[in-house]
């Protein structure tokens, strides 16, 4: 009601304002012709005055009176349209628009906010209880909204809260407010470097994200927070997770072994990390793949062998033609003895290991371009299941000729 009443006041200002602005027009215009009206009698006596004592002849008398009336008649309709036409200043609709603006902002802007704030607030205790009895993804988003705000008061009167803040970035990564999330875990750590469910939250937060760089801070703060609690099982998940995305996989095994250790054999999840922890050693197993390749060269080629060679020995997919792993050296001595893994890979996503057939080539280019081209030296391709470390031989008796 205090609401209605305030903008029927402002309306009021404003009809009065305008009333006024008219008034004033009036006047000013009131004014201009009554002086215009005086100036035009004191000529008009002047010229009488003229005729009757100093004897100036009618037909002058008449001329300078038309003049004097048609001068009268265009000062008149000057006035007018001048006052009709004049702009108010420009400080009058300023000062009225900021006037309305902040009223009605204070009306229906901050004024509720504020309420809505403080009813937040006296909430909390009973919208906190509320959500610990029911997982946060089961909770309405009006009441996550409620309790956000109802926090952000208390945050705002306890800065120093290092929970309230951990609880907040909850709330946000809840809300998908992911920037504010983060603003929120680091200032959580700010005022407790070391506790473990803040480093813990804020590094499942940055794994989920994926944001840049994201990984390897992970990585220290869950190492952090395992030097505080060496059993905490979420690290110890989180810890494995990481470091089976980035390949370790000696990490990643250590890390679900020592999970599993601490888990009940009963529990859905005691099963999820046998299977990761399974498929860690296999991709350990895989990784640790190598390919022996001795390369020779035919008598027949000899002739044709180039002094400033290039060597290529590459193995590629049966359905990829890019290299899973190369080897290049100058060309040198023979036989020539190289063994591929998968630190040969061109690239981090594709590897040895990553195949289930290898089609192995050797060739020599007579630049160092890995390009087949007129005049290269190569061996015949060969096909070999990947199973394990292997031996190959290899003869360059081919001479390209195109």
């Amino acid at each position: 009601m205090s609401s209605l009443w305030l903008l029927m006041l402002l309306m009021l200002l404003v009809a009065v304002v305008f009333v006024f602005l008219a008034t004033g027009k009036q006047r000013r215009y009131q004014k201009r012709q009554d002086e215009n009206q005086r100036w035009y009698e004191q000529r008009l006596s002047e010229l009488e005055e003229e005729r009757s004592q100093h004897g100036l002849p009618e037909e002058d008398y008449q001329h300078a009176k038309q003049e004097l009336d048609k001068t009268f008649l265009n000062d008149s309709q000057d006035v007018e349209e001048s006052v009709n036409w004049q702009r108010a200043p420009v400080i009058v609709p300023v000062i009225l628009l900021v006037a309305i603006s902040s009223g009605l902002y204070w009306a229906f802007g901050s004024w509720q906010l504020q309420l809505q704030a403080e009813d937040a607030r006296e909430q909390l205790p009973e919208l906190g209880k509320k959500l610990l009895q029911q997982q946060s993804q089961q909770a309405s988003r009006e009441d996550l909204n409620t309790f956000a705000l109802g926090l952000r008061q208390k945050l705002m009167r306890e800065p120093d809260d290092a929970v309230a803040w951990w609880i907040y970035a909850g709330l946000m990564v809840d809300l998908g407010a992911g920037e504010e999330a983060d603003k929120a875990f680091q200032k959580a750590l700010e005022l407790e470097p070391d506790r473990v469910n803040t480093l813990v939250s804020y590094s499942r937060f940055l794994l989920m994200s994926g944001v840049e760089g994201g990984q390897p801070k992970a990585a220290r703060m869950l190492a952090h927070a395992l030097q505080q609690e060496p059993d905490n099982i979420e690290a110890l998940s989180l810890l494995g997770f990481v470091a089976f995305e980035r390949q370790d996989w000696e990490q990643a095994i250590n890390a679900w072994q020592l999970l599993k250790q601490r888990l009940p054999e009963n529990s859905n999840r005691y099963q999820a990390v046998v299977n990761a922890l399974e498929n860690a050693k296999t991709q350990q197993e895989k990784s640790e793949v190598e390919l022996k390749v001795t390369v020779k060269l035919s008598d027949g080629m000899r002739r044709y062998l180039p002094a400033d060679g290039t060597i290529f020995v590459y193995v590629t997919g049966s359905e990829q033609p890019m290299p899973a792993a190369v080897i290049r050296q100058s060309v040198g001595e023979f036989p020539v003895t190289v063994t591929l893994s998968n630190n040969n890979a061109m690239l981090p996503d594709y590897k040895l290991s990553d195949l289930d057939e290898w089609l192995v080539h050797a060739r020599i280019s007579q630049d160092e371009k890995i390009d087949r081209q007129e005049g290269d030296l190569e061996a015949e391709t060969v096909a070999i299941q990947a199973d394990g470390s292997t031996e190959l031989t290899l003869t360059l008796s081919t001479r390209i000729d195109e």
